[in-house]
């Protein structure tokens, strides 16, 4: 899984943490090396049959990020593949609005994560919400951030896994007005287009949905959930005319979610679901609505592959 491909020095926040252009081509080149590079139907065809697939490699984007319809497409266009491009609901408003987990990285880039994590809790102390109870909170976990520095990480785990979703909306929203500026020409900037969403899909990528607000929806009752998931399927058969419609979930990691998402999933009309677990998925026996990914960082050229490889080679 990707999210974003962009080379961070020419763009106006260089402190994002992000894949480098040609960081990407060389794992793409170490894939097609080692795997075979599926379309999305022929991975969904052995998810239908329960039939394994040997050495195959399946390449999905998060978050809908307009890296998606520039680096992304040269280069998976450069070698004849195809992508899972997972789009959520606030990202394809008119206008478009940034999602918090967006919102919080840039300003974490144009602040630093000292000075972010001291503005939240500065504003958090002055809030007189900050006791509202919308949203269940969740305990730290070592699986959560696990590429972050400490500093990064007690912050965003506050505003995602802690605070009411409420507190958190209003702190990110005066955060931004106060460091950042007009809100909806970052989300412009920042997101794939209808237009360019289409011109993907005549490509032949293929789309799903990413939920409206990218909440952890484990912290969310069942009607709530319901609301995040609910017209996901028809936005993209809408936007892309495919039929089929992956999901995956807002973080990713199995605490996100729990067995109402899933049931909802499947009340809702999504195919199946991705999750962050890190293993191989198994077509042949995995549950439709948890099939595990692993991270570019799993992968050379950030690690050496070596058990990443073994398991690949062997599923």
């Amino acid at each position: 899984m990707y999210h974003y491909v962009r080379d961070v020095s020419q763009t106006p926040f260089p402190a994002m943490k992000a894949l480098h252009p040609s960081e990407f081509d060389a794992q793409l080149d170490w894939l097609g090396a080692c795997c075979r590079v599926l379309a999305y139907g022929e991975f969904a065809d052995a998810l239908e049959a329960r039939r394994p697939l040997q050495g195959a490699a399946l390449l999905t984007f998060d978050d809908g990020i307009v890296d998606h319809g520039e680096t992304v497409m040269q280069a998976l266009g450069a070698r004849g593949w195809s992508g899972v491009f997972f789009l959520a609901g606030m990202a394809l408003d008119t206008p478009p609005r940034l999602l918090n987990v967006h919102r919080a990285h840039l300003l974490m880039a144009h602040l630093g994560a000292e000075r972010f994590a001291a503005e939240v809790r500065r504003l958090l102390a002055a809030d007189p919400g900050h006791g509202a109870t919308a949203g269940t909170p969740l305990a730290q976990t070592s699986a959560v951030y696990r590429y972050d520095e400490r500093r990064d990480l007690d912050a965003k785990h506050l505003l995602n896994y802690e605070l009411p979703f409420d507190v958190a909306d209003r702190l990110l929203d005066r955060m931004v007005a106060e460091h950042l500026g007009d809100e909806q020409a970052l989300a412009r900037q920042l997101y794939l287009s209808g237009d360019q969403i289409r011109r993907m899909a005549d490509a032949g990528m293929t789309f799903g949905f990413h939920t409206e607000r990218h909440r952890v929806l484990s912290r969310l009752d069942r009607a709530a959930q319901r609301e995040e998931l609910e017209g996901g399927v028809q936005k993209i058969r809408a936007l892309t005319g495919q039929r089929s419609v992956p999901m995956c979930y807002p973080y990713g990691h199995a605490h996100t979610y729990n067995a109402d998402t899933i049931e909802v999933l499947a009340e809702t009309g999504y195919a199946c679901a991705f999750n962050t677990v890190r293993r191989v998925a198994r077509p042949e026996c995995d549950g439709r609505y948890e099939l595990p990914r692993f991270d570019t960082r799993d992968l050379p050229p950030f690690d050496s592959g070596r058990w990443a490889v073994v398991n690949m080679t062997a599923s």
